[in-house]
């Protein structure tokens, strides 16, 4: 498949429709979680946003993040606003960044299936090596763990398919190009909101306390009617990408 490949920072024409892509690739209670710096993607961090198009039509996105991080799994961001805040002082500051993490990959509904997810990811790696940073790490949210809410993160990272490869379809385009977990954590993301506000981005009711499966969630919703909110946790699995 033949595609251009840019960063927002130059092709600010684009802006419109990446925005619009963005919008569209989440649920909308994820739209409201506490990862508020998300929109410097649009400013300050343009330069690291790829952007993939054909006839200057958007048809994959990638927003990645250049920071620090001393390649311990355990002092890996603990968020995907750390993820950011990091970012955005290495770039404040003029740091020196060692590590690309992609904390969005997203496809246009009228181009998937034709293996855009791989090759935004192979862009990733090109950037990372282009920039000289040593890591390309990314918190992945596993596609179909939405299809079971219930199980435990850290159990559906382990689960595999008959031929021996990872059995969430996102997990294992990373697999497949030589990335491997070494972190897996319940909450990168969190949303917390008034039942009132839930109950608009879900189309659903809360009439009690206690735990809410709800589509497109990857865990439960944890409703509280005595004080009248709702919070979810969204869970990712970390993996490490080789850089030859």
């Amino acid at each position: 498949m033949e595609y251009k490949v840019s960063c927002l920072n130059d092709r600010k024409d684009l802006t419109t429709q990446v925005a619009s892509l963005d919008d569209r690739s989440w649920p909308l209670f994820l739209q409201n979680g506490d990862a508020k710096s998300w929109s410097h993607f649009y400013d300050e961090l343009s330069e690291y946003v790829l952007v993939l198009t054909q006839h200057d039509q958007v048809i994959a996105v990638g927003f990645t993040v250049p920071v620090v991080w001393d390649g311990k799994p355990e002092n890996l961001p603990s968020s995907i606003e750390n993820v950011l805040n990091n970012g955005l002082e290495v770039k404040r500051n003029n740091l020196e960044a060692n590590t690309l993490i992609p904390i969005g990959a997203l496809v246009d509904p009228a181009s998937q299936g034709k293996g855009l997810s791989t090759k935004i990811l192979i862009e990733m790696k090109k950037l990372a090596l282009a920039m000289g940073l040593s890591s390309l790490v990314v918190p992945v949210r596993p596609t179909k763990k939405a299809q079971y809410p219930l199980q435990s993160i850290h159990e559906y990272a382990t689960w595999k398919n008959s031929d021996g490869y990872l059995y969430d379809p996102w997990l294992r385009v990373h697999e497949k190009l030589g990335a491997e977990i070494i972190n897996v954590v319940e909450n990168t993301l969190e949303v917390t909101s008034s039942l009132e506000d839930w109950a608009q981005w879900t189309d659903m009711v809360f009439p009690t306390s206690g735990e809410y499966v709800v589509k497109g969630a990857l865990s439960p919703v944890t409703v509280n009617t005595e004080k009248g909110i709702a919070t979810y946790l969204d869970p990712n699995v970390w993996m490490l990408h080789p850089m030859q």
